[in-house]
């Protein structure tokens, strides 16, 4: 197509819509942009062109092509250098480094406005944070900073690395901006001040850019190309990081929270690529309940504004309401969403390779909410193609570029109120913690794992919570508490957040729509904290003085030795514990014992050891806030010593994601592990090498495990070359393809059946119980049972047994989208852990239903009252937070499964302990079976399970 013709049409459509001839264009940058859009449908007058000017450097001239070229995608430093080349020529634009990644890559923030608002950044910024806070700042003087402020609009690009568009539209964004005079960019440069993050992912997009250039580039069938992204993105994390809002374990995540904090944008806008050809975030429904209903309305607002305006020049497939629900707010733009500000999110169509390719929207691949994306609806007035077409980084820089500009158009006009209503929030919540309960949650201070009591109280601090601790004891209906309780007390502006983080969630059950991912996010639970809500307005008045620094709680050692016990009440950093007691004898108790008056549980410690022994208790203490108290000689109960095993990560190339989090937590809690790849499965020997396997969760189903990435790409790289230098870590292979193989599954069952541990979490279960390692287990037939990411309650149904150390009878698990299990009942030893707090009621398991019946009816008998009325079990009690539908279906199935197997064991979890590194309280699960791998006991009846003597 010529560009003289598309450039008529595009006047014509929008010679109204902001286009000005003061811009004098850059020299072909017009032709370019024309050149690399595939239809003329797919751009706006607002970006068909781009300012020239003579002091500030373009993205052409920078980078020597236009934003969104074909075959180009820019690395971090030189999208830094960018930023920093335009705060250099021009006063309108600053940099300032936000945080570090991982790997030590910046995270930056460029600030663009004109000059008199730049000029001001440290009195905005104090007038923002007085908004944000509705109890120092009344409605006059509300009024004044509204008057005198435009709002802050804080855009992130670069979170998911396979989405490569974003970076590359900001700089041409940044730089229109700040030299274009058409009236309507003039008008958000005067109006709004703009917060661009251009690179929140710095170590993945590294990666993304090396993988593109070495592996897609010159490809254009978009069907058959190889893998879009290489197997890692971020150091540890891939498509997590956009699910780390509420633990905030990673450095960008910390970085982008504490700039909201520091700034207090009234907007945090997430352009993420996935979904043709844009979606603008508003969610289903159900909604949130802690999060204001202004915010509802605000974000429509928003959302039907660019709708309105890409649909008035023609662009097709642009819509929103129809993609995710307005429930979990645990996204990075939830940072927003959270304090009183608008979280908002786009979905361009991404090709994630640069290059220009054909696509197609099959009608029953691409719906949401039940409707097509090439269906036209209320919300989508003008859908997306349903022929096929030519897809282009342009195509989508074009109608990303256009949406934002629509944002801060808005913003721009409508600035004040924006900023009213965020002090608005913000009051509301004052007045509802004032006036309706409940007032307060208590953390009492006495908590089975003290350590997890600071995580909780450091993590609200982080999110901006207020948490008090009493100076005096106090009593309120709910009870009493003594000094240094910490109190929440819920009139502060971020009640809802506090709500949300500290109490249980409660998904309708009758919900139309199926939630988009977890919908329990509930600290106490995740971390095994107990809190308690109070709703006696008596405790408003206690005396409590507000925490200003982390709180922790060393550990200590008690008396001089030679023997020093330890307690297990279920402390997280046992493990990390054993790796700094090493070289000294630890054992645990396989019963409960006395000794001098104080109770140990079984799994309590007995510690021995010769010199520098009561130096290494005392680090260990101190630094994993454990109680070593001494004895003077072991006690008389049967133990078994705690070995170190030589442990494995099984990871595949084709799934590095919750492996990941594992690696994190291992890293940071100094324990040795290897990582186990496809190709080091194939190979075997792995008995030779390592005592346990750990396989973390996974999506994939067997057949994508065995057959891992397709060998048709071999040979298929991922290493370290001067070219491509950010590629080869933390591992590396010359060829990444082929899977696990029916070779390797038959090495790991050698591994398993020679002696070795083979642990597995949540979906990756899937491969010893459906892959044929384990015997006689099976799925159970399951009509109506769906549990999206909920909090459930679970029973040891062994409760001696080595896994159950440190915990309680029944316990909390988050359960996602996983398999459900069973056993034969001659089996049910197996059954470690099970799902509900009555797993004999299975009806998997008939004949132990009726005897449990019977059972009761000659309880009551007996105490002359009425026989029970037979009932399905109570799916409330099984549901501590979040939503299960069909949850008699789950009760008693194995929630974790010790299997025998020839000489060696299969535990498998039904469920991830580790879940992204939130659900604290569930490692020690994970820690019982690697500290006690060779201690484990034989199931009843299966002493020859397998064919071979069991331990």
């Amino acid at each position: 197509m010529k560009s003289a013709s598309l450039l008529a049409l595009l006047l014509a459509a929008g010679a109204t819509a902001g286009a000005d001839a003061a811009d004098v264009p850059e020299p072909g940058a017009h032709d370019a942009i024309v050149a690399a859009t595939t239809e003329p449908r797919f751009l706006s007058p607002w970006v068909a062109d781009v300012p020239d000017s003579p002091t500030v450097p373009s993205p052409t001239k920078f980078l020597g092509h236009i934003a969104g070229a074909p075959g180009e995608l820019t690395r971090t430093e030189k999208i830094y250098a960018y930023f920093r080349a335009l705060a250099a020529a021009t006063p309108r634009v600053k940099v300032e480094t936000i945080g570090k990644s991982e790997e030590g890559r910046e995270i930056v923030l460029a600030i663009v406005g004109d000059e008199k608002n730049l000029s001001r950044l440290d009195a905005l910024k104090a007038g923002m944070a007085a908004l944000a806070d509705p109890r120092k700042t009344d409605e006059a003087e509300m009024e004044r900073i509204v008057g005198a402020s435009p709002p802050f609009y804080m855009l992130h690009g670069g979170l998911h690395s396979s989405e490569t568009g974003s970076p590359e539209m900001l700089m041409e964004l940044a730089y229109r901006l700040a030299v274009s005079d058409a009236p309507n960019v003039r008008e958000i440069r005067e109006h709004v001040v703009v917060l661009i993050n251009p690179v929140a992912e710095p170590d993945g997009r590294d990666r993304e850019v090396d993988w593109f250039y070495r592996v897609l580039k010159g490809r254009t069938d978009f069907d058959r190309l190889p893998p879009r992204s290489p197997p890692y993105w971020g150091a540890y994390v891939r498509h997590d990081n956009n699910r780390d809002g509420v633990q905030r374990k990673l450095a960008l995540t910390r970085a982008t929270q504490d700039a909201f904090l520091a700034w207090h944008p009234a907007v945090v806008h997430d352009l993420h690529e996935s979904i043709p050809l844009l979606t603008i975030w508003t969610g289903t429904g159900p909604f949130n309940a802690n999060v204001d209903p202004i915010t509802a309305v605000e974000i429509q607002a928003f959302a039907m504004n660019e709708v309105t305006a890409l649909t008035a020049f023609g662009m097709p497939g642009v819509w929103t309401w129809g993609f995710t629900e307005g429930w979990s707010q645990f996204y990075a733009d939830s940072v927003a969403t959270n304090h009183n500000a608008i979280g908002r999110g786009y979905e361009t169509f991404g090709n994630a390779t640069a290059e220009t390719v054909e696509r197609w929207l099959e009608p029953d691949r691409n719906k949401y909410a039940g409707k097509s994306v090439t269906e036209a609806e209320w919300y989508r007035s003008l859908p997306a193609p349903k022929k096929p077409f030519r897809w282009s980084l342009r195509d989508n820089t074009n109608y990303m570029e256009t949406g934002v500009l629509a944002a801060l158009q808005y913003a721009a006009r409508n600035g004040p109120e924006m900023l009213r209503n965020f002090w608005r929030r913000g009051r509301n919540a004052v007045a509802k913690g004032d006036a309706e309960a409940p007032y307060a949650v208590v953390l009492p201070e006495a908590q089975d794992d003290r350590s997890r009591l600071a995580v909780l109280v450091n993590l609200l601090r982080a999110h901006g919570i207020e948490v008090s601790r009493a100076t005096a004891p106090f009593t309120v209906k709910e009870g009493a508490f003594p000094a240094g309780t910490f109190v929440v007390k819920m009139a502060q502006p971020y009640r809802g957040f506090a709500l949300d983080l500290l109490l249980p969630q409660k998904f309708p059950e009758k919900s139309e729509w199926k939630p988009y991912d977890d919908v329990s996010w509930e600290l106490p639970a995740s971390l095994g904290v107990e809190a308690k809500a109070i709703e006696d307005p008596a405790v408003r008045a206690v005396a409590a003085e507000i925490v200003t620094r982390d709180v922790a709680f060393p550990g200590r050692v008690s008396g001089t030795g030679p023997v020093y016990l330890l307690k297990d009440t279920g402390q997280e950093g046992l493990l990390a514990a054993r790796i700094r007691l090493a070289k000294y004898r630890v054992e645990a108790a396989e019963a409960a014992f006395t000794v001098e008056g104080a109770s140990f549980p079984a799994g309590s410690w007995i510690v021995t050891g010769g010199a520098g022994l009561p130096a290494a208790l005392d680090g260990a203490a101190a630094e994993l806030g454990l109680e070593f108290v001494s004895a003077l000689k072991a006690p008389d109960v049967a133990r078994h010593a705690l070995d170190l095993p030589r442990l494995g990560v099984l990871q595949t190339w084709a799934d590095t994601q919750s492996a990941g989090w594992v690696r994190m937590i291992f890293d940071e809690e100094k324990v040795p592990y290897t990582l186990v790849m496809d190709e080091d499965v194939r190979a075997g020997n792995l008995l030779g090498r390592f005592d346990v396997l750990l396989y973390p969760n996974t999506g994939d189903d067997v057949a994508e495990i065995v057959n891992g990435i397709d060998p048709k790409f071999s040979p298929l790289p991922y290493t370290k070359t001067a070219a491509f230098p950010s590629q080869g870590s933390p591992t590396s292979s010359a060829d990444i393809t082929g899977g696990l193989t029916w070779k390797g599954v038959g090495n790991l069952e050698a591994f398993v059946r020679g002696g070795g541990l083979l642990v597995t979490l949540g979906g990756a279960s899937v491969l010893p119980l459906d892959g044929g390692i384990a015997r006689d287990v099976y799925h159970p037939k399951v009509k109506d049972l769906e549990t999206p990411g909920s909090h459930l309650r679970a029973r040891f149904r062994r409760s001696g047994h080595p896994l159950a150390y440190g915990y309680r009878e029944v316990v909390t698990i988050l359960r996602g989208k996983t398999p459900v299990y069973a056993v034969r009942r001659s089996d049910r030893e197996r059954i470690v852990l099970a799902y509900g707090t009555k797993p004999d009621r299975d009806p998997a398991y008939a004949d132990d239903e009726e005897k449990e019946k019977e059972r009761e009816r000659d309880r009551a008998n007996a105490k002359g009252v009425p026989a029970p009325k037979d009932q399905k079990p109570d799916e409330p009690a099984l549901v501590v937070s979040g939503g299960i539908k069909g949850g008699s279906e789950l009760q008693g199935k194995p929630a974790i499964l010790d299997i025998p197997t020839g000489k060696g064991r299969i535990v498998a979890f039904d469920f991830d302990p580790i879940h992204r590194l939130q659900q604290r309280a569930t490692f020690r699960l994970v820690w019982n079976a690697i500290l006690n791998w060779n201690d484990l006991p034989p199931a009843t009846g299966e002493a020859t399970l397998g064919g071979s003597a069991a331990r």
